[in-house]
């Protein structure tokens, strides 16, 4: 006796799903990010342009993280968590990229300009 497969066949409706999700996911443009929100502990709150090169040292739960916003991006160059994933991360510059160092408590989230939609 032969065992019934748990899967099924995909479906043209299928196909369209997996399609569309991966256009919206690689192929549509993001803004690019004006402003970089970094927030310490969910208490403290800095504010920068992108446009504005400059180093932040910022004192999270384990200690000093050094911060570089240039050339209209941001990332962490140096962090003193253990596995170091928020540096791995690397640049980041479009609207609503985000780098978390959970260890250290620091957050840095790109933001940029909001459009509303204009209907008839």
């Amino acid at each position: 006796m032969q065992s019934k497969s748990r899967f099924r066949p995909l479906k043209i409706g299928d196909v369209f799903i997996i399609i569309f999700f991966l256009l919206s996911v690689f192929f549509l443009p993001r803004n690019q990010g004006e402003k970089v929100i970094i927030s310490v502990d969910k208490s403290k709150n800095f504010v920068y342009h992108l446009n504005q090169n400059r180093e932040i040292i910022v004192n999270g739960k384990l200690g000093t993280a050094k911060i570089v916003i240039g050339d209209g991006r941001v990332r962490i160059l140096n962090s003193p968590c253990p596995l170091k994933i928020c540096e791995k991360k690397g640049w980041i510059s479009k609207k609503g990229d985000f780098i978390i160092c959970i260890p250290n408590r620091v957050v840095i989230k790109i933001t940029g300009k909001e459009f509303d939609a204009i209907t008839e």
